[in-house]
């Protein structure tokens, strides 16, 4: 009954690594190759953190003034 299991679960495994390759089709030619879409910019992205940091440091500022 334990090589049983083992070999079913080893079979379980090979078919979850194997099963994209059932629907491989040589017939798609070479498709697009584009990336996805970044929503986020990093300029801005860096901009609001410097603005960010920028605040920040003005705040420290002034709690050390006496």
């Amino acid at each position: 009954m334990y090589k049983f299991c083992l070999l079913l679960v080893l079979v379980a495994c090979a078919l979850v690594l194997t099963e994209a390759q059932l629907t491989f089709t040589s017939s798609w030619g070479g498709g697009k190759r584009s990336t996805a879409p970044n929503p986020c910019r990093s300029d801005d992205a860096v901009g609001q953190i410097y603005r960010m940091i920028q605040a920040e440091a003005e705040r420290l500022l002034l709690c050390q003034k006496p």
